[in-house]
């Protein structure tokens, strides 16, 4: 039932208009170069409501006030919701529905948005749904604007017949996908064939043939895995009904897509043998990469859970509308939810939070994904769900279409031999240049088009260029890694010596794109940089709702002091991250020694230092952890020091000293470096420690000074502009070693 207001709109006619915006084109300046199919928004379609109010009190009869004002009031606070609250100025404000912009390269389907007018030329957004159509009862006209109802349980045979139409759209339709992801590849080392009523396990002799792998969560709730003892009892066959859930599951969906064989790591490398997992997981490229598809339980914490679920009908208020497309009796269709758009539980899940994911799902050419509210298709060309809809990746860490391009398009061999030289020689690699564009004046329709647009920012690079959308200028494979990093650095390692060989088959795609030498996470054309990580701390939440730092220390040896990979945390940042920034390098690299734990160069290391030459100060103190006398020499230094070591706990610090009677600190000048275009530039250090019983040192922190900023000059950058002058003159070349 609709109420008086509502029943007089046509959302065909909405969609249709949507559909036939033309897109934006140069003559909209706000509209970004790389989004110039980017459809303009048409917020004011319908005029609904005159205010909240009036929305509230219509929800008690019409479907659709109900679901706008459900979706509006679940996200807003109480006080939010009280009568004098939505008289206030902007709740008392027209509602229109209409539709938000939409990118079809991006998004393939458009949504539908309540707003109201925030003033000032803002628009609010109340709300924004998806309009859908019941799977099998589809109107006749315009189904490529409406996604689908989505099925009751993830195992039903038409889910997983649909999961094998994916597969085999991508298979047979995508021309880049099939020619450098062939379905047939060598088989791993072993494999589950999963052929009859038990399955069994099978060497892969290196032959070749189609094989799926899957990503998991093992959950440490199993004991069921391949050893020494175990491995004639799964070569003889198991019975189908003894494995755990999610693996039983597993190979279910391998058998209805088709596939007789499957990976899974519990099963195909041998758990007690230390040799056998070293060489296994050094193969992880060539396994993800060789697999037709990788089947992810998003939706299992451990491998009891199982992988298949019910979906209960939404509780959620549902709006039912005419599709207005003249026929008889009127087709239907309805309003779903835009929380309920992308399935938030399955990119939150445990298994989106563990380390060996982000690997796995980057190299594998083809994921099925399987959450608790929807089944996702992922390829390089984009993401396809149960629903129908189509997106394109954007999110650069995870992103199968820039790995795609990373392997389509390595450097050539001259480049990986001239990269090298021009950088030993401190050339700039990128460089953007303003240029005079006499095309976007000729067609520009205004002055205020003429005004964005004359002048346009053109780059030019002898590296890599990754272009995610609305970034012009392009990400470099450096810059590419880095954002891998940020986000692998993230999640969580059940051991954190892992932290390597967890990234090692993606660390081979990158070498081989690059021709660069791999360092304990880092790169050798790219050290300099790479130094410059900073890693935020392990946290917990307390039962009183405060955060704290976790007093976390490794327990084994990670990796050198100047690599990420040495302590434990979270995110790694690096202080120039795109190309285009401005670094002048004071460190020049003498050597790097890395000394590897396995026989993978891309794997774990047991030791391993670099010697720099750069600008180098010692420190007139014993311990960074006293407050500074105000008359010790470089006491501005020193203070900062120590508000960086205690004040802020430093969590690197903490887990890498080392003290003894005599022990010395210094800083080492790293870089100066400048983003690009907006003016802020920082000084980067490290602060190092003397190793006792050598001339070594260790990295115990990374200092940043701000010395330039955009907005004028604060506390902070004034400080660090002291800091600078009152150790310019004692700074003095020297050659470092840090292990």
């Amino acid at each position: 039932m609709l109420c008086s207001i509502c029943v007089n709109f046509d959302v065909r006619k909405l969609l249709l208009e949507t559909e036939a915006q033309q897109p934006k084109s140069f003559n909209d300046p706000s509209a970004p170069d790389t989004l110039e199919c980017l459809r303009p928004p048409i917020p004011y379609f319908f005029e609904q409501h005159p205010n909240l109010l009036s929305l509230r009190s219509s929800a008690h009869q019409c479907h659709l006030c109900r679901c706008i004002w459900y979706s509006y009031a679940r996200n807003a606070h109480p006080s939010e919701l009280t009568d004098e609250a939505l008289r206030e100025i902007t709740n008392a404000r027209q509602i229109f529905i209409g539709t938000l912009a939409w990118d079809v390269t991006l998004n393939g389907l458009p949504h539908v948005a309540v707003i109201q007018d925030g003033g000032r030329g803002a628009i609010r957004t109340l709300a924004s749904f998806e309009v859908c159509a019941l799977r099998g009862d589809e109107p006749h006209d315009h189904q490529n604007l409406l996604a689908r109802s989505i099925h009751s349980n993830s195992g039903s045979e038409e889910c997983l017949r649909l999961a094998a139409r994916l597969l085999r759209r991508c298979i047979n339709e995508h021309k880049s996908c099939s020619s450098q992801y062939p379905v047939s590849s060598e088989l791993p080392t072993r494999v589950i064939d999963t052929h009859g009523e038990t399955p069994r396990l099978v060497d892969g002799n290196g032959g070749h043939g189609t094989f799926a792998a899957l990503s998991y969560c093992w959950g440490g709730d199993t004991d069921f895995t391949l050893t020494r003892a175990t491995e004639q009892l799964f070569r003889k066959g198991r019975p189908l009904d003894q494995f755990p859930a999610t693996l039983r599951d597993a190979i279910n969906i391998t058998k209805a897509l088709g596939i007789r064989y499957i990976w899974i790591d519990a099963l195909c490398i041998i758990q007690d043998s230390k040799q056998d997992w070293e060489q296994e997981s050094s193969r992880m490229r060539e396994v993800y990469t060789g697999a037709a598809v990788t089947i992810a339980a998003a939706c299992s914490q451990k491998t009891s859970e199982g992988i298949f679920r019910e979906r209960p009908a939404t509780t959620h208020p549902t709006c039912w509308l005419d599709w207005r497309d003249g026929t008889e009796p009127t087709p239907k269709v309805f309003l779903r939810h835009g929380f309920e758009l992308w399935d938030e539980r399955m990119r939150q899940s445990v298994l989106n939070t563990r380390g060996w994911v982000l690997q796995e799902t980057l190299l594998a050419p083809r994921t099925l994904w399987f959450g608790h509210q929807q089944l996702c298709f992922e390829c390089p060309k984009g993401s396809v769900d149960e629903a129908g809809r189509t997106i394109r990746i954007v999110d650069q860490y995870r992103s199968k279409e820039f790995i795609q391009e990373l392997r389509e398009r390595p450097l050539p061999s001259w480049k990986k031999r001239l990269l090298p030289l021009l950088h030993g020689l401190r050339l700039p690699l990128a460089i953007v240049v303003p240029w005079l564009s006499l095309s976007n004046i000729i067609h520009a329709k205004n002055l205020f088009t003429i005004r964005h647009r004359a002048i346009v920012w053109v780059p030019f690079t002898l590296q890599g260029c990754f272009k995610p959308p609305a970034n012009s200028l392009g990400l470099s494979h450096f810059n590419l890694w880095l954002r891998i990093i940020e986000n692998y650095s993230s999640r969580e390692l059940t051991k954190p010596a892992d932290a390597l060989p967890a990234l090692s088959g993606l660390a081979r795609e990158f070498h081989r794109a690059t021709g660069d030498t791999y360092v304990a996470g880092l790169w050798k054309m790219d050290i300099v940089q790479g130094l410059s990580w900073s890693r935020s701390p392990l946290r917990r939440k307390l039962p009183n709702g405060y955060v704290q730092e976790e007093p976390t220390l490794p327990e084994t040896y990670l990796a050198p002091s100047w690599s990420w990979a040495s302590i434990l945390g979270r995110t790694v940042i690096c202080t120039a991250d795109t190309q285009f920034d401005s670094v002048k390098r004071f460190a020049e690299v003498i050597d790097i020694s890395i000394e590897l734990a396995t026989h993978d160069p891309f794997g774990a290391v047991q030791g391993g230092s670099i010697t720099l030459r750069a600008p180098f100060l010692k420190l007139d103190t014993q311990d960074v952890l006293t407050p500074p006398r105000p008359s010790s020499q470089h006491a501005k230094l020193l203070s900062r020091i120590y508000k960086v070591i205690d004040c802020q706990i430093s969590s690197e610090y903490r887990q890498k000293h080392r003290g003894y009677a005599g022990q010395q600190f210094a800083i080492m000048q790293l870089m100066r470096w400048r983003r690009a275009f907006n003016g802020i530039e920082q000084v980067c250090f490290l602060l190092l420690e003397s190793v006792e019983g050598g001339d070594s040192w260790r990295r115990i922190e990374c200092l940043k000074l701000t010395t330039r900023e955009t907005g004028g000059a604060s506390a902070n950058m004034i400080e660090s502009l002291a800091i600078l002058a009152e150790i310019g003159h004692a700074v003095r070349k020297h050659i470092v070693k840090i292990i």
